[in-house]
């Protein structure tokens, strides 16, 4: 007679097995991502099931090595689902930080988008300690896209990009907030390197295009001394940044 409370815990495995059979398919089918977890957790789950079956009609067969059997299955097949979940966290893990970055990050550049300027700028500001925000805004950029095209207008957005990175290098962040408009969270240094560094990214813009006359219009604030907010500190940056714009102009 087969026992009661075995079968269920048998049919439990049984539809935990079909499920993830199911989830494995899905995945294949439905995510950008590849795993064999999957593949891991159903070949344990097999063997459970070998092992809850062979239990559950322990009465209605005879052969001396069942109970080994029974013992050998249940414990073989947990350890290797389990390896199968722990390998499964550690690749959701990834998934999740794969898709968070891309949430804070512009596909176009690279760069952050304003929603990963925000998480940075938050991180800095709980320090407590100065740091500069300067907002860049390229000009002609529509001369750009109506003399050559809009991919030359992204390039020339993309060679911005390259030369305010390579100009930062590990002293900031970048990020694109607007079509062709930059905000940059560096730390504090004398206004003298400043300067220079600004100098140097206008001086590397005007070149990409210099047949053009191209350039970058740049302003700066600093926390906390001019805002503790982004938007304040963003605000008073752009402010400064049209006005070196009409110089520019």
């Amino acid at each position: 007679m087969v026992n009661i409370q075995k079968a269920v815990v048998f049919m439990f495995v049984i539809v935990l097995l079909l499920y993830m059979v199911s989830m494995s398919f899905f995945t294949r089918r439905r995510w950008e991502f590849r795993t064999y977890t999957f593949g891991v957790m159903i070949l344990g789950l097999s063997i459970i099931s070998i092992g809850t079956f062979v239990d559950m009609i322990n009465n209605l067969i005879n052969f001396p090595s069942k109970y080994v059997l029974i013992k050998i299955c249940l414990s073989l097949g947990s350890i290797i689902y389990i390896v199968g979940v722990i390998i499964w966290t550690s690749y959701t893990k990834k998934v999740i930080e794969k898709y968070e970055n891309m949430s804070l990050t512009d596909s176009m550049t690279g760069t952050l988008n304003r929603k990963g300027i925000e998480k940075v700028f938050k991180k800095k500001a709980e320090k407590g300690k100065p740091f500069f925000i300067i907002v860049c805004d390229l000009n002609k950029t529509k001369k750009v896209n109506d003399s050559y095209g809009h991919s030359y207008g992204d390039e020339y957005i993309k060679k911005t990009t390259r030369i305010i990175r390579d100009s930062i290098i590990s002293r900031g962040s970048l990020g694109r907030i607007g079509g062709d408009e930059f905000v940059i969270l560096i730390e504090h240094e004398e206004m003298e390197k400043l300067n220079c560094r600004i100098a140097d990214i206008k001086q590397k813009v005007a070149g990409i295009f210099p047949e053009e006359e191209l350039g970058i219009s740049i302003g700066y604030s600093v926390f906390p001394q001019d805002g503790k907010t982004l938007n304040e500190l963003v605000f008073l940056a752009d402010r400064k940044m049209y006005e070196d714009k009409l110089v520019n102009y």
